[in-house]
């Protein structure tokens, strides 16, 4: 498409992975299963379509409240005030509404993770049930993703609590073309840098995925910050994102699991790019003065990242002089273009412009649209 003269690959967008549509992949026994789920099944009222909020945490304090607000309903798809327009309505039934909007902004790549409620499953009691739907899951990516297996990519989804069944079911899609990367959902309180993991990152460098390190708000696994936010939901957002990007980066970079896999790939998505300079400071600062917190390292914590296997996606809320100052500092090899699309906090269809109108030299912004994307996501194929 080449928008502007530039090719545009949206390295963060989700897909809502609507229940009801995911039954069609699921054996009649998984489905008999989910009648245990239905006192948490919310319907969405514009599309009728249906998913599960087992877990949802609520934020009723309005800052300078001492008390809670009464909760109100979910009445919409997202609650936010948009800035810019809705989305279509039926990207989820039909991935041609998805390249309608993508064509509208000037998108060649959507690479598509499922919308945060699908964390639900982690606080399950039935961990069969959990790995049914994420396999579920992957049987309709194939699917949704074939209609234009150029433009439509997605992730494969990792169970935590069944590593196993996960690892055969991360080989049998990595056969496939949809799939560019891995998104291990490991429930409250399941450090990414567990031991148990060290398989799922030695199969993600086999198979060439990328790592995608994202974070959820109000439903599990729940984000940091969860707790102490004072019941605020404002508090809560801005920093449980950015926390979360920080917490999970650093578990696996000071693990040492970039020594140990050189070759893996890790992307931090909607975590916001801001505080990267900072964070690489103190990580560097404290691997030296906390060393014995961490074991043997081959490098500081920040050459990890400046070392061409690290990306970050940017929030375009953080405007143009922030990105700059990240690029001035860090270079212009990590930060990758990105809209949050569909949700409420994109800015469709004004996104690409938006970003497209900042001063970055030529080779920055193309690097920056597309080629730390594809570097990501090495998957992806090349012309």
């Amino acid at each position: 498409m080449a928008k502007d003269g530039f090719k545009v690959f949206d390295s963060d967008t989700h897909v809502v992975t609507c229940a009801d549509i995911l039954e069609k992949y699921l054996a009649s026994s998984e489905k008999d299963k989910l009648a245990g789920w239905e006192a948490y099944k919310w319907t969405d009222p514009i599309t009728g379509h249906s998913n599960y909020t087992r877990g949802t945490r609520k934020y009723l304090r309005r800052l300078g409240s001492a008390t809670l607000e009464a909760d109100r309903p979910r009445i919409k798809r997202y609650d936010q005030t948009r800035k810019n327009e809705e989305p279509s309505a039926l990207v989820d039934d039909d991935p041609a509404e998805r390249i309608k909007d993508m064509d509208r902004e000037g998108v060649d790549v959507n690479l598509t993770l499922p919308s945060g409620w699908f964390g639900t499953f982690t606080v399950g009691e039935d961990i069969a049930l959990e790995t049914a739907m994420y396999q579920a899951y992957h049987r309709w990516m194939a699917d949704y993703c074939s209609a234009y297996p150029m433009r439509i990519k997605g992730v494969i989804l990792v169970s935590c609590r069944d590593l196993e069944n996960s690892l055969k079911e991360l080989e049998r899609c990595a056969n496939e073309d949809w799939p560019l990367g891995a998104f291990v959902l490991a429930p409250t309180g399941v450090p990414l840098d567990h031991p148990d993991l060290e398989r799922i990152w030695g199969s993600c460098q086999h198979y060439d995925l990328a790592v995608t390190l994202h974070t959820f708000t109000n439903l599990p696994p729940y984000a940091p910050g969860g707790l102490d936010t004072w019941d605020n939901h404002w508090i809560q957002r801005i920093a449980a994102h950015s926390w979360c990007g920080q917490r999970n980066m650093s578990a696996l970079l000071g693990a040492g699991v970039m020594d140990r896999y050189p070759n893996l790939r890790i992307g931090v998505l909607e975590a916001g790019h801001g505080w990267l300079p900072f964070w690489l400071a103190r990580m560097d600062e404290h691997a030296r003065s906390l060393s014995s917190a961490l074991p043997p390292l081959k490098q500081k914590p920040s050459e990890y990242v400046t070392g061409g296997k690290y990306f970050q996606s940017i929030e375009m809320s953080e405007g143009e002089k922030v990105t700059k100052a990240v690029i001035d500092i860090l270079g212009d090899d990590i930060l990758m273009y990105a809209s949050d699309y569909p949700h409420g906090e994109c800015w469709f269809p004004k996104s690409v412009d938006t970003v497209m109108a900042w001063n970055l030299p030529e080779q920055t912004k193309r690097k920056l649209f597309w080629d730390n994307a594809l570097r990501l996501y090495g998957r992806y194929p090349r012309d």
